[in-house]
């Protein structure tokens, strides 16, 4: 009588080709992510950077929370960039995977919004600067400003971005049980 083993019908074989396949993808994932991770850090380093450096354009409130909002986002940013790279490098996540999913989409968002708050604050007092609307500060401080805001909008673009993927893995998640997309081989049907 003829076995109906898995192994004779190729079902280990199928099974860990999707494996596989998933691992694959969720490595692409989280490269791209590390790639996202990394240019919000960049980007929140040099607006807070740039915002700090001109002692003008710090007497101004907006100005003043442009540099907090990227500090904090640079912090988090780092944090993330470490998580992220754990990730890559190990193939598994730094906290529990559900938690660290909600963590990441969460705060991606939380940040996020920080983050564009703090340039759109900034952008008013940045398109008044050269108008006798800044505060009296020097043209070079205008510029600086002007620098720093849309260095806070980048980075804001980056976590926005970053948002989303996490979002996708979450949903990912939340579907099948893992944080990377059900391969199209994985259908019951």
């Amino acid at each position: 009588m003829p076995s109906s083993s898995p192994v004779r019908n190729g079902g280990d074989q199928a099974a860990a080709a999707m494996v596989e396949g998933r691992r694959k993808a969720a490595g692409r994932l989280a490269g791209v992510l590390l790639l996202l991770r990394l240019a919000a850090l960049c980007f929140a380093v040099a607006a807070a950077v740039f915002a700090a450096t001109d002692g003008a354009a710090l007497r101004l409130a907006p100005f003043r929370f442009l540099l907090a909002a990227n500090a904090i986002v640079a912090v988090y940013s780092a944090f993330e960039v470490a998580a992220a790279a754990w990730e890559v490098a190990r193939g598994a996540t730094l906290l529990p995977e559900a938690m660290q999913l909600w963590f990441d989409f969460g705060h991606d968002q939380g940040f996020g919004y920080m983050a564009v708050a703090a340039a759109a604050a900034a952008a008013r007092e940045a398109a008044t600067c050269g108008h006798g609307g800044g505060g009296g500060m020097s043209s070079a401080a205008c510029l600086q400003g002007g620098i720093a805001v849309g260095l806070g909008f980048a980075g804001f673009a980056s976590l926005a971005a970053a948002a989303l993927a996490s979002g996708y893995r979450l949903a990912c998640f939340l579907a099948t049980g893992s944080r990377s997309p059900a391969s199209p081989s994985s259908s019951h049907y």
